[in-house]
């Protein structure tokens, strides 16, 4: 069963770059009304401009809200959620857990200074965003088969670390599992749980994650795009909410996806085609002894 986006409230962190904000673009045009966050304002202003001129409508500028969080912060994170749902006076219909850096360290280098910044964002910014938000979406009605949806960007590097990052392959891994554990756990209470697992994007992340990092060769990086779908329709198999070298559009797409069926869904990298692509499989249901294993993104490249 579809969600539809209009008028669905979605709260992003992590909104001010990015596929926080090209999901909320995506989400804006389809007409859900948008909680964002991010530690930069100015970024911030700039991406409720965006939203709210992409919005139909003619209330577009009151159907956005947005503040500053950070996340690694406890106390932000409560204030995020409860902000969004004292403005559009509804729980969240799906709460899209997005922010988070990389960190290019071997980790003999990473210092338990590193460590903690990194989990403390990474990973407990996710956890404390959802246990903010699920009080209200438990008591949410059913609509379209659900309360709710917690939606969980991790990364391609959640089932195979790399070296040079693996604090941030960790942290990773680690919503990886909340996220299947959480998925069975709110299972009867019909919220959703999808994780979503980009491998590389063309963002300001990569720059991000290197400074201060040696020098080290990179291979090739393509812009990113599909999540949007997995956030639409969570449950429909065959859809992908990852590939290898992907553009963001892809990205944001699958991810809306996922959002408007929200039946949870998770992939892990199954094996490399010759041309370099990743071909993904997706496990799609709950409890994980239901999964249905369905290969999700075909090669790009004809023949490979």
């Amino acid at each position: 069963m579809t969600r539809p986006c209009a008028d669905m409230t979605v709260a992003i962190t992590g909104a001010s770059a990015g596929i926080g904000a090209a999901l909320a673009l995506a989400l804006a045009t389809a007409g859900a009304r948008l909680a964002l966050c991010a530690r930069r304002t100015d970024k911030l202003a700039e991406i409720l401009a965006l939203v709210t001129a992409a919005t139909p409508g003619p209330d577009a500028g009151r159907r956005h809200w947005s503040c500053r969080a950070d996340v690694a912060e406890p106390a932000d994170c409560a204030a995020f959620i409860a902000g969004a749902e004292r403005h559009f006076d509804a729980p969240i219909d799906t709460l899209v857990c997005n922010a988070g850096y990389g960190l290019a360290r071997t980790v003999a280098d990473t210092t338990p200074a590193d460590w903690d910044r990194i989990l403390r964002t990474n990973l407990l910014g996710t956890t404390e965003c959802i246990r903010a938000a699920l009080p209200a979406m438990r008591r949410a009605p059913i609509r379209a088969g659900w309360r709710g949806q917690v939606m969980i960007v991790s990364s391609g590097l959640a089932r195979r670390g790399k070296p040079d990052g693996g604090a941030y392959s960790a942290t990773k891994a680690a919503q990886l599992s909340v996220a299947e554990a959480l998925r069975v756990e709110l299972a009867d209470e019909r919220i959703a749980v999808t994780s979503v697992h980009p491998i590389t994007t063309t963002t300001e992340f990569i720059a991000a994650a290197t400074v201060g990092a040696l020098p080290r060769p990179t291979g090739t990086i393509r812009r990113a795009g599909g999540i949007c779908d997995a956030a639409r329709d969570p449950a429909t198999p065959g859809r992908s909410v990852a590939a290898w070298r992907i553009a963001l559009g892809p990205v944001v797409r699958h991810a809306v996806a996922g959002i408007r069926r929200p039946l949870s869904a998770q992939t892990a990298p199954q094996r490399r085609s010759a041309s370099g692509t990743l071909v993904i499989t997706c496990a799609l249901g709950c409890p994980p002894a239901a999964h249905r294993w369905t290969t999700l993104h075909a090669p790009s490249t004809p023949g490979s």
